[in-house]
């Protein structure tokens, strides 16, 4: 387990005082482009050992810029959502994870903590057990979440930042729609979910599928760009087909629930007085305007946002396929992964297991998400 010292943080805020760009159009501002100083080199060394978490190789997504812990956590601490990509099953994405909430909740008391990895009707189990009315083993048994990126997991990738933020009285969001809800989403379609009573709402969040407001921009475009990398992860064989689109729109009824639930469920915690929110998903909900950022835009579209991806690969400069990934791009560790031959057939639907959010399309057409298949079979992107 990749679990980092805890250290005794300063405030960032008074590290690095960064004027308020004036905003644009195009809504919610991002910390590279809010100020003229910050394109010029940041006096950063890469490490020529890179040690997790706050030792490793971290560049500025646009630019490739090489950049420091402090000036990821001067970026964190100017940003009102933090949004930090991982591949599930990365023990190094999960240890920056930890680490930016840790510091970030040392100079921003009440810092909430949101995560992909519990659904909303898991809240009440999850709030019993910070307020230490339950044991751990009660808590992870009772959400099912042993397992969740592989054989025992929980405890070393998630249960460390829950267990922070009891710590420090942080406030942790069950940030996700149950599965159900999501399956649901695309057997009926998004206008008979909205047709629920209020009472049955209260779990999951339908997705805005088009801005018109004057802080929109672009937003649009982002939205159906987002689609797009979708429907080419999904059918990357014949993506530009009518039959794909058409297919891949189906599922993306499901995926667009998990994002809008979680966006909405980062935007909440902020309306409820959190200072700041450290919002940890699969990176394709988050790298390069990923459907959850697009979300929680659409509902604070003047807030600031900080996007973070952590990727499974060594590298002392960034990469040309990972430029744009995210504001701030950080290199771990490669992990392996077991190959298999053949993979086993999936469940039905109705019958599938408790998983991270999103598996490979199966011949059932389970609801997917494409960052969150198993170690296995997970492309590229994930």
């Amino acid at each position: 387990m990749l679990r980092c010292a805890r250290t005794s943080a300063p405030a960032f805020s008074a590290l690095v005082a960064v004027s308020t760009a004036t905003l644009s159009l195009g809504g919610c501002t991002r910390y590279f482009k809010s100020d003229p100083n910050l394109s010029e080199p940041s006096g950063a060394i890469v490490p020529a050992e890179p040690t997790a978490p706050r030792s490793l190789a971290m560049f500025e997504g646009s630019t490739g810029r090489s950049l420091g812990w402090a000036d990821v956590m001067a970026a964190a601490s100017w940003s009102d959502c933090t949004f930090i990509g991982e591949r599930h099953d990365d023990p190094v994405a999960h240890a920056v994870q930890l680490a930016v909430f840790e510091d970030l909740a040392a100079g921003y008391p009440g810092t909430a903590l949101a995560l992909e990895h519990l659904e909303r009707n898991e809240q009440p189990l999850l709030d019993r057990y910070l307020r230490g009315e339950i044991a751990v083993d009660t808590f992870i048994d009772g959400t099912e979440s042993r397992n969740w990126a592989g054989k025992d997991t929980w405890v070393s990738f998630f249960q460390p930042m829950i267990d922070a933020a009891r710590e420090t009285g942080s406030p942790v969001v069950a940030a996700n729609a149950p599965r159900d809800e999501v399956r649901e989403a695309r057997a009926i379609g998004h206008d008979a979910m909205r047709a629920k009573p209020a009472e049955a709402r209260a779990d999951f969040e339908l997705p805005i599928t088009e801005r018109n407001d004057v802080l929109a921009g672009d937003w649009n475009e982002r939205w159906e760009a987002y689609f797009g990398r979708f429907t080419e992860i999904m059918f990357s064989d014949d993506a530009d087909s009518a039959a794909a689109r058409e297919r891949a729109a189906n599922i993306f009824l499901s995926q667009s629930v998990w994002d809008g639930t979680m966006g909405a469920s980062a935007a909440r915690a902020l309306e409820r007085g959190a200072p700041k929110v450290v919002l940890c998903a699969g990176c394709f909900h988050i790298e390069r305007d990923g459907g959850t950022v697009l979300q929680f835009e659409a509902r604070r579209p003047s807030d600031r946002v900080l996007t973070i991806t952590v990727i499974d690969a060594s590298s002392r400069v960034l990469r040309d396929e990972d430029r744009g990934a995210a504001d701030i791009v950080i290199y771990g560790f490669p992990v392996s992964r077991a190959k298999r031959e053949t993979s086993p057939p999936a469940p039905p639907v109705e019958q599938a297991p408790r998983a991270p959010s999103g598996a490979e399309p199966s011949a059932a057409d389970a609801a997917t998400s494409p960052e969150s298949q198993t170690p296995e079979s997970a492309p590229p992107s994930s």
